[in-house]
C-alpha cells in the first residue's frame, strides 16, 4: 500500500513551488494524499505554509514532507516506494533524471516530469520503455510547457478532425506585458546544455537506427527561414517539440492506434520590436553557445551576456501575471482516401497563462490527476499525447483555464 498518491519532488524550486499552488488548488476539489519531497524539510514547510495561506487552504496537516536529494539514491528509493505516482522538478534532467525514473521503476511508481531535454527523454525511452510497458508503469517527460501545448494540441486536432490528419503546422506565440520578462536560470543552463548535447543526440539517433515514420497524403515540407503570416513574423522552433510530436505519432502508427501526421513547429511574434530584440540575441547566443569558452560565459554570467533575458531570480510576480501564451494549430488531411491533394483543413489554438510556471503547473499537475483518476491510456516510456487519454485531460485543463479550440473547419466543397 502506497502511504501517498502523489509526490512532488523539488517542491521548494522556483517552478515547484507553482506545481505545489496547483496542487493545493487542485486538491479542494479532487481528494488524492499527497507529499512535498526535497532537500530541506525547513524550506519545504515554509513552502507549504506560504502557499497554502495564499490559496485558502487552513489545513494541510496532512501534506507530507519527505526528505530526499539526487545525490542521495537511498532518499530516492525510499521517497518513490511511497508514491504512486512522483512528479519530478528537479534538474536538468539529464544529469539528475535517471537515478529518479530508475527508483520509480523499481518501486512500482508512476513519474511525470517537465523536462524539455530530447537526449534525456529518447534515452530513456530507449532504455526503459519495455520494462516499463511491462509493469504497467507511465514513465513521461515533457508534461510541461514544452510540450504539451504542441504535442497534446496536435493529439486535440487529431481527434476531432472529420477524417485523417496527415499533415500540421504548430505555431507558437508567448506574449509578455510592459514589465517584460525573465528567464529562470535553471531552465536557461538546461537551454545551453540542449545544444551542447546536439552531437550526442545525434549520434544516439544514428545509433538507434528507427525506421522512419511513414508519411500520408500530399507531400508535406515543413518552412524554413523567416516570413510574415497573418501579419506576424514567423520562424522555425528550435525546442523540444517536433521530436515529442514525432515520437507520440511513431507510437500511434505502430500500435495501430492513428496514421500519423506530419509536423512543421514554428514560432510566430506579436510584436515586431520583440522579434526584431530576440533575432540579435539569437545570433550572439548561436556564436557563443558552440564553444566552450562561450557556454562558460553564458552560464557564468547569464544576465550580461543574455542581454538581461536570464537572472538567477526568474520572472517577477507582475511579469508572469502579465505572460500568456497561444499555440495555433493548422491541420491538413482527407475525408476519404489519403490520395491527390487534402481536400479538409482544421484550424484550432491551444492558449493560456503564464507558459513557463503557471501554465506547465497546471500541465503536470492535471497530467497526474488524470493519470491517477482517470488512467493512462497506454503504458511504458511514452510523450503525454501518447499516453494520456486526451478528452479528460483536455476537460481538466479547461476547468483550470487552458483553451482547446477547434476554431475553422473547411473542406473543398464547404467552409463552416
Amino acid at each position: 500500500m502506497k502511504e501517498f498518491d502523489i509526490i512532488v519532488f523539488g517542491g521548494t524550486g522556483y517552478t515547484g513551488i507553482h506545481v505545489v499552488r496547483e496542487m493545493f488548488l487542485t486538491s479542494k476539489l479532487e481528494a488524492q494524499s499527497w507529499a512535498l519531497a526535497g532537500r530541506s524539510a525547513d524550506k519545504m514547510r515554509n513552502v507549504l505554509q506560504t502557499v497554502a495561506a495564499e490559496t485558502g487552504v487552513n489545513d494541510y496537516s496532512d501534506v507530507g514532507v519527505i526528505v530526499a536529494n539526487v545525490d542521495d539514491i537511498d532518499s530516492i528509493e525510499k521517497m518513490c516506494v511511497m508514491a504512486k505516482l512522483l512528479i519530478n522538478c528537479v534538474g536538468p534532467y539529464y544529469l539528475w533524471g535517471r537515478q529518479v525514473v530508475e527508483a520509480c521503476l523499481a518501486a512500482n511508481t508512476h513519474y511525470l516530469d517537465i523536462s524539455g531535454e530530447p537526449l534525456f527523454m529518447e534515452q530513456m525511452e530507449a532504455d526503459y520503455h519495455e520494462k516499463a510497458e511491462e509493469l504497467g508503469l507511465v514513465i513521461s517527460s515533457a508534461c510541461g510547457f514544452d510540450s504539451v501545448p504542441a504535442d497534446v494540441g496536435v493529439r486535440y486536432v487529431q481527434t476531432n478532425f472529420p477524417g485523417t490528419l496527415t499533415s500540421i503546422e504548430t505555431y507558437v506565440n508567448a506574449r509578455v506585458g510592459d514589465r517584460g520578462f525573465s528567464v529562470h536560470l535553471p531552465t536557461f543552463q538546461c537551454v545551453v546544455n540542449g545544444f551542447k548535447n546536439r552531437p550526442s543526440l545525434i549520434k544516439f539517433r544514428k545509433e538507434r537506427k528507427l525506421s522512419k515514420v511513414p508519411k500520408f497524403g500530399a507531400p508535406f515540407h515543413p518552412k524554413s527561414g523567416v516570413w510574415r503570416e497573418n501579419g506576424l513574423f514567423c520562424s522555425p522552433f528550435a525546442g523540444s517539440d517536433r521530436s515529442v510530436i514525432v515520437r507520440t505519432q511513431r507510437y500511434l502508427h505502430e500500435k495501430g492506434l492513428a496514421v500519423p501526421a506530419q509536423a512543421g513547429v514554428y514560432m510566430s511574434f506579436q510584436s515586431t520590436a520583440l522579434f526584431l530584440y530576440l533575432c540579435v540575441f539569437g545570433v550572439f547566443f548561436l556564436i557563443l553557445v558552440n564553444t566552450k569558452f562561450g557556454r562558460f560565459l553564458l552560464l557564468k554570467y547569464p544576465k550580461i551576456f543574455t542581454l538581461g533575458l536570464v537572472s538567477a531570480e526568474g520572472a517577477t510576480p507582475e511579469q508572469i501575471e502579465q505572460a500568456s501564451f497561444s499555440v495555433t494549430l493548422k491541420g491538413r488531411g482527407y475525408s476519404g482516401a489519403t490520395e491527390g491533394d487534402p481536400d479538409v483543413t482544421v484550424e484550432g489554438i491551444v492558449s493560456g497563462p503564464d507558459p513557463g510556471y503557471v501554465s506547465c503547473s497546471r500541465f503536470v499537475t492535471q497530467a497526474a490527476y488524470s493519470v491517477l483518476k482517470h488512467g493512462p491510456r497506454n503504458v511504458g516510456v511514452l510523450t503525454p499525447g501518447a499516453m494520456l487519454d486526451i478528452p479528460d485531460y483536455v476537460e481538466r485543463l479547461q476547468k483550470r483555464g487552458i483553451t482547446f479550440q477547434i476554431t475553422k473547419t473547411s473542406t473543398k466543397a464547404s467552409t463552416e
